[in-house]
C-alpha cells in the first residue's frame, strides 16, 4: 500500500476510535466536529491506494458512494433541526449504497444457479417485514423497505461471491450485516423511541466497521480486477 494511503487509513482509524470513545463518555460536541471527517479520511485512503494506476467507472462509482455517505453523515448531524434532515440523510445514504452495489455487482453477469436466485430473492421478502417492525407509518415503511433491501443486497451479493468462490465474500456479507445492525440501532430510537446506554457509541462503531469492510473490499476488487 502507498504511504499516502496508509497515512489516510491511520487517520480514519484514529478518528474512528476517538469518535467512539468520546460518544461513550457523552461528549457530543466532539462528535459534531469529528463525524464530517470520518468518511472523507476513509475515501482518501481508498482512492489514494487506487489512483492513478486504477481508473474507470468502478473507481468513480466508489468515489460517488463515499461522497453521498459523507453528505448523509452531515445531514444526520442536523436532524435535530427537523425531520427533513433525517429524510435527506437517509436518501443520501441510499444513493451511496446504490453506487456501492454497482461496484460489487460489476462483472457478475447472469444468475448461474437456483441458489443465486434464492440469495437475490430473499431480501425482497425480508425487507418489508424488517421495515414494518419499527412502526414508522405507511409512507416511511415503504422508504425503509427500499433502504433495507439495499443493505440486505450486500449480503445477497456476498453469498453469490461465496458460491462462485470469489475472494473477500465474507467481508461483503459481514459488512452488510453490521450495517444492518448499525441502522437498526438508529431506527429503534427514531421510530420506536427506544434508547439504551452507549447506543450512540454502538451505532457509530458498527457503522464505521461496516464502512471499512465494504470500502476495503471494493478497493481490493479494483486492484485484483
Amino acid at each position: 500500500m502507498k504511504k499516502s494511503a496508509r497515512i489516510a487509513g491511520l487517520v480514519f482509524v484514529a478518528l474512528s476510535v476517538a469518535e467512539t470513545i468520546l460518544l461513550a463518555f457523552g461528549v457530543e460536541a466532539a462528535h459534531v466536529i469529528i463525524k464530517p471527517f470520518l468518511i472523507p479520511s476513509l475515501a482518501a485512503a481508498a482512492l489514494l491506494s487506487l489512483l492513478p494506476e486504477h481508473k474507470g467507472k468502478l473507481v468513480w462509482w466508489l468515489a460517488a458512494g463515499l461522497a453521498f455517505h459523507t453528505a448523509g453523515d452531515i445531514l444526520l448531524l442536523l436532524d435535530g433541526y427537523g425531520f427533513i434532515y433525517f429524510a435527506l440523510g437517509l436518501g443520501s445514504f441510499l444513493v451511496g449504497h446504490v453506487f456501492y452495489l454497482l461496484v460489487f455487482c460489476s462483472g457478475m453477469g447472469k444468475v448461474r444457479s437456483w441458489k443465486e436466485v434464492v440469495a437475490l430473492a430473499a431480501p425482497l421478502l425480508i425487507a418489508p417485514f424488517a421495515a414494518n417492525a419499527f412502526g414508522a407509518g405507511t409512507a416511511m415503511t415503504v422508504v425503509l423497505s427500499v433502504y433495507a433491501y439495499a443493505l440486505l443486497a450486500y449480503c445477497a451479493v456476498g453469498i453469490i461471491w461465496a458460491l462462485r468462490g470469489q475472494k473477500y465474500a465474507w467481508m461483503v456479507i459481514i459488512g452488510g450485516l453490521v450495517f444492518i445492525l448499525s441502522d437498526a440501532l438508529i431506527a429503534i430510537n427514531a421510530f420506536a423511541g427506544l434508547d439504551f446506554p452507549l447506543r450512540h457509541a454502538a451505532v457509530m462503531s458498527t457503522y464505521l466497521l461496516a464502512e471499512w469492510l465494504l470500502v476495503s473490499t471494493m478497493t481490493k476488487k479494483q486492484v485484483h480486477c
